[in-house]
């Protein structure tokens, strides 16, 4: 891919990547950076270990950092210190996107804020309690997921029904601490199941009809924004922001019942931005254009103000 590191690589953004459903967005990313006279530099798994030492010596260096890799752990993510001592700005701070993580935390930090979200219990690790009693599930409805407390970009998962599932699936995170979460169950709106994935990008906010159950995409119409009141989306993707602090993240709200708003999935990071055009459960493709251009033109802005 074009923008490959090497010796004195300058750039205005440094791209980690590591994901192969990423090369798209990473190549569309690229090319609008081009279309703003941005610079990039894109750094894949088998430069990661070699890029500490680059970073340090000055054979690479950039005004800003975007990491899409770090959030696998291990050795994807021992470059953390060396981005940090040297690229000045990232798209999104590990610190606060570790922060984001936690749902329970963003659960309380909504909360406090009057954002609503859907009702949870949190249990034990395995580590910490293996044998678990039983817990009383009716404050959740009849349906709820479950996930890990920390879990950044798992989206929103299929809802279970019996306590049984939970045992099962504590053991996929036996160190971490799981979420119950109760299910919303959204209105319909037209023939639509009011479910909405919001995308957030440095300012901007882009609407998606995002169905619970078959997870299709769809842009929000502009008649449609204004048919149904949507612009309330915005105003909560841009509250959100402002409390976990992220330049670029997706969040999943849903109408329930009762008309009340529920942010179901509240920040996930790194967002998945597989095409809709490969991938049946993907990103309108227009959509991402836009998100890469919003994120070409901060990053522009961050690299002037840096001369």
């Amino acid at each position: 891919m074009a923008g490959t590191p090497n010796p004195r690589c300058v750039s205005d953004l440094l791209i980690l990547w590591g994901w192969e459903y990423d090369a798209d967005f990473v190549a569309m990313l690229a090319r609008a950076c081009a279309m703003r006279n941005v610079s990039t530099c894109v750094c894949g798994i088998d430069e990661l270990a070699q890029l500490p030492a680059w970073l340090d010596s000055g054979e690479i260096r950039a005004r800003v950092g975007l990491d899409r890799v770090w959030d696998w752990g291990g050795e994807y993510e021992r470059h953390i210190e060396a981005m940090q001592r040297n690229v000045p700005w990232m798209v999104n701070d590990y610190a606060r996107v570790r922060r984001a993580w936690n749902k329970l935390t963003m659960h309380m930090t909504l909360i406090a804020h009057g954002i609503y979200a859907p009702h949870l219990i949190l249990l034990p690790s395995y580590e910490e309690q293996p044998n678990l009693p039983r817990v009383n599930l009716s404050p959740l409805g009849g349906r709820f997921s479950v996930k890990s407390v920390h879990s950044g970009g798992s989206g929103v998962l299929a809802p279970v029904t019996r306590w049984e599932d939970v045992l099962a699936q504590r053991l996929e995170w036996p160190g971490e601490q799981t979420i119950l979460q109760a299910w919303v169950e959204p209105k319909l709106l037209g023939k639509r199941r009011a479910w909405f994935r919001v995308f957030y990008a440095c300012g901007s906010t882009f609407l998606c009809w995002a169905d619970d159950r078959t997870h299709v995409q769809e842009p929000v119409s502009p008649e449609d924004e204004s048919r149904y009141q949507l612009s309330i989306l915005r105003g909560l993707a841009q509250q959100i922001a402002g409390l976990c602090e992220l330049n670029l993240f997706s969040t999943e709200i849903a109408l329930d019942q009762h008309n009340l708003w529920q942010v179901c999935d509240y920040v996930n990071e790194p967002c998945d931005f597989r095409l809709k055009s490969t991938a049946v459960n993907g990103v309108p493709d227009e959509v991402v254009a836009t998100i890469c251009d919003r994120i070409a033109g901060w990053v522009k802005r961050r690299a002037q103000a840096a001369h």
